[in-house]
C-alpha cells in the first residue's frame, strides 16, 4: 500500500509530540519529584518505590532500567487492546524516559526541598521541611506531567505506562484516563509514602501533585468524550454521505421548517468522538462554508457506537 504525504506528514508530527512530551516527563521526574521524594504516577511511581526499597537495603538498581521493565508487560497490553501503532509509540516513550532518567542526575531545584533553620519558641534553632518549597514542586510537577500527558495521548501517542492501561480502558470500558490514573497514583502516594517512608506529609503532597495532573490531562485529552452535531444546510444530504464515508459515523436527518424564511431544510445529526470534531467540520466546509451548526456534549452513548482508537 502506497503511503501518501500527509500521512508521513502526519507520522512525523506524532513522533515529534512524542519525544517532546517524554523529555518533559523525565525532567519533571528528576527535578521536580526526586528532589522532594514525591512520587511519580503509575510505572513510573512503582518504579520508584521499587528503587527505594532497593536503596532502603543499602542496594543500588538504576531508577531508569526499573523503568523499562515495569513498563514491558505494559506494552504488550497496548499492542493487544489498543493498537500496535499506539503500543510502538509507547516503546519510544519509555526508551526516552528510562534513558534520561537514568542518566540525569541533578536538579536545578534541589534547594527547593531542602529543610530550612527557623527559630523555636525556646530561642533555638531548628530544621523543618520547606513546605512552600516542596508545595511548589508538587504544583509544578503536576501541572507539566499532565500536560506531557495530555497532549501525548490528545495526538495519538503515549508517556508508557499507565497510559497505555487507561487508553484501553477508555477504549473498551468507557472510563475516564484521568479518573483511573488518580485512583491508581493515589495508591501509590499511600504506599510508597505513608508506609514505605512513614512520611504522610510526601502523600499529602504527592496527591497534590497527582490531582493537578489528573485535571490537566483529563482538560487536554478529549478522545473518549463524544460530541452530537447538529447542522443545518441546504447540502446536509451530501454531508451525511460524506460523513459516513470517511468518518464511519452513522448520521439521522431531520426535516426542518426555519420559522423566519418558512423553508423546509433538512437537518443532520451525528455523534462523534470529540477528536473527530475538526475532521467533520472540515467536510462540512467542503460543501457548505455558511452552514449552520451547533454542538453539544454527549456525556454517554448506548447502541451501535464504534469506540475507535486514535491511531
Amino acid at each position: 500500500m502506497k503511503i501518501t504525504k500527509k500521512e508521513v506528514k502526519d507520522t512525523l508530527f506524532r513522533l515529534m509530540i512524542c519525544i517532546i512530551a517524554n523529555v518533559l516527563i523525565s525532567f519533571v521526574t528528576i527535578w521536580f519529584l526526586e528532589p522532594a521524594h514525591l512520587y511519580a504516577g503509575g510505572a513510573t511511581g512503582i518504579a520508584q518505590i521499587i528503587h527505594r526499597i532497593i536503596l532502603k537495603n543499602n542496594g543500588n538498581f538504576n531508577l531508569g532500567i526499573l523503568i523499562f521493565i515495569i513498563n514491558i508487560p505494559i506494552i504488550l497490553l497496548g499492542f493487544r487492546f489498543v493498537s500496535k501503532k499506539f503500543a510502538l509509540y509507547s516503546l519510544l516513550a519509555i526508551g526516552i524516559q528510562s534513558l534520561l532518567t537514568g542518566l540525569i542526575h541533578y536538579s536545578p531545584f534541589t534547594a527547593l526541598a531542602e529543610d530550612v533553620a527557623v527559630l523555636s519558641k525556646t530561642g533555638d534553632i531548628v530544621y523543618t521541611t520547606n513546605y512552600g518549597g516542596v508545595l511548589t514542586l508538587a504544583i509544578f510537577g503536576g501541572l507539566m506531567a499532565g500536560l506531557a500527558s495530555g497532549l501525548a495521548l490528545r495526538y495519538g501517542t503515549s508517556t508508557g505506562g499507565i497510559d497505555v492501561v487507561g487508553q484501553a480502558l477508555a477504549l473498551h470500558k468507557n472510563v475516564s484516563i484521568g479518573s483511573f490514573t488518580m485512583i491508581l497514583n493515589i495508591a501509590i502516594a499511600v504506599i510508597g509514602g505513608g508506609f514505605l517512608e512513614g512520611s504522610w506529609i510526601i502523600v499529602l503532597f504527592t496527591c497534590v501533585r497527582m490531582i493537578l495532573n489528573s485535571l490537566v490531562v483529563d482538560k487536554i485529552h478529549t478522545s473518549y468524550t463524544y460530541t452530537g452535531l447538529h447542522i443545518f444546510s441546504s447540502q446536509s444530504v451530501e454531508i451525511g454521505k460524506s460523513i459516513m464515508t470517511n468518518l464511519k459515523r452513522g448520521c439521522t436527518f431531520f426535516q426542518v421548517v426555519g420559522a423566519y424564511s418558512a423553508e423546509t431544510r433538512i437537518e443532520l445529526f451525528c455523534v462523534v468522538s470529540t477528536y473527530e470534531v475538526e475532521k467533520a467540520l472540515k467536510i462540512v466546509d467542503a460543501f457548505d462554508s455558511k452552514a449552520f451548526i451547533t454542538m453539544t456534549p454527549v456525556k454517554r452513548v448506548r447502541g451501535n457506537f464504534r469506540k475507535k482508537s486514535i491511531v
